[in-house]
């Protein structure tokens, strides 16, 4: 299977521009594309990366705003919406091959940029997407494109739900370097950041470990080890 990693801008997206206004990040799934009493919509599903609440709110409300949105369905860090493309209306699903499929969900980070991560079994269909996608965005950049043996989806459906304040901890711990080799801080200025005691922050991180924990082994361990 061939795989290709993308980095793209173009100015009319209502979510990446949003990331870099209000500074957080964005994953999304494209979902459907389609018409309705003449004119072309596309909905994508979307869910909030980090942990503070306000630019998040923020966001949103500035989302409600954007006449170009159809309909919103928020529920907490996750939400849903319909882009009203009009007649002649842009979007990228529009070049999406229905024979292709999304590794990893879009990234829509503050630096202003989406990362795509696509695969798919013919080279040439990948090829001809990047092609034709690359002529309607503002700016286009393959970072990668090659043939792999394993391709590791990722699956979000699967993953184990943490509570709010679970998903704080983990976060928080990953982007400041808790899990880094050397450590770059330890519990007691994670729970600092966090605003809350230190036996409270490493309950948190510590129940977000365990439920992550089993999906991190089924994936190292090898069927014949498990019995």
């Amino acid at each position: 299977m061939w795989t290709a990693k993308l980095k793209l801008y173009h100015k009319d997206c209502p979510i990446v521009n949003r990331a870099v206004k209000f500074g957080v990040s964005v994953i999304s799934y494209p979902r459907s594309h389609y018409s309705r009493t003449g004119k072309k919509y596309a909905t994508t599903v979307c869910k909030f990366v980090g942990y503070d609440q306000d630019r998040k709110n923020k966001f949103l409300e500035d989302l409600k705003r954007d006449p170009s949105i159809s309909r919103l369905d928020i529920s907490g860090d996750v939400f849903v919406y319909e882009y009203d493309l009009g007649k002649e209306g842009e979007h990228v699903m529009l070049y999406f091959d229905p024979e292709m499929v999304f590794v990893k969900p879009t990234v829509n980070s503050p630096d202003g940029h989406e990362y795509w991560e696509v695969a798919c079994w013919s080279k040439d269909k990948i090829t001809k997407f990047i092609e034709e996608l690359s002529k309607h965005m503002d700016k286009s950049e393959v970072l990668g494109i090659g043939q792999v043996t394993n391709v590791e989806v990722y699956f979000p459906s699967v993953m184990p739900r943490l509570s709010p304040m679970q998903e704080k901890a983990l976060m928080l711990a990953y982007q400041w370097g808790y899990y880094d080799y050397p450590r770059k801080i330890d519990l007691r200025e994670l729970a600092k950041r966090a605003n809350i005691s230190l036996a409270t922050f490493q309950e948190n991180l510590r129940k977000a470990e365990n439920k992550m924990m089993p999906m991190l082994i089924e994936r190292i361990v090898k069927p014949e080890e498990k019995k």
